[in-house]
């Protein structure tokens, strides 16, 4: 298997470190699992079920976040959130049906990730670096 590290491309990179260092926590979580897919143990199901958590505490606090900076915006990002989580349990209640975590499993979470970094966070961070928030 190819042994090359995902990494969040610096585009997707959104300015506050809170929120960049949760969404490398869970893509050290995929990725984990993406390198030892082939072996198919327990622990990329339990693996995959930390990334899921990850992704559930890292959506409120960045709702908490993006509440505390008065985003316009905030509504709609909790029901992209909601969105995104049922996507995630049906594909973690996949992988918990069969015991395994499949390579289309984690393409999808990967999608969902990226999907959710690139069009609902990085609004966010443009709204953030134009209240001078960031830079």
């Amino acid at each position: 298997m190819h042994r090359v590290t995902f990494k969040i491309p610096r585009a997707g990179i959104i300015g506050l470190d809170a929120i960049d260092d949760e969404h490398e926590e869970v893509v050290e979580c995929l990725d984990f699992v993406r390198l030892h897919i082939e072996e198919g143990s327990a622990s990329n199901l339990r693996k995959t079920r930390e990334a899921c958590q990850l992704l559930l505490a890292h959506f409120k606090s960045e709702e908490r976040l993006m509440q505390s900076h008065s985003y316009p915006h905030l509504a709609h990002h909790v029901v992209h959130h909601d969105q995104t989580l049922g996507a995630i349990y049906r594909i973690l209640g996949n992988c918990e049906h069969i015991q395994a975590v499949g390579i289309e499993d984690l393409r999808e979470l990967f999608r969902v990730l990226i999907d959710d970094i690139f069009s609902a966070d990085i609004a966010f961070s443009s709204y953030l670096a134009r209240t001078g928030v960031i830079r």
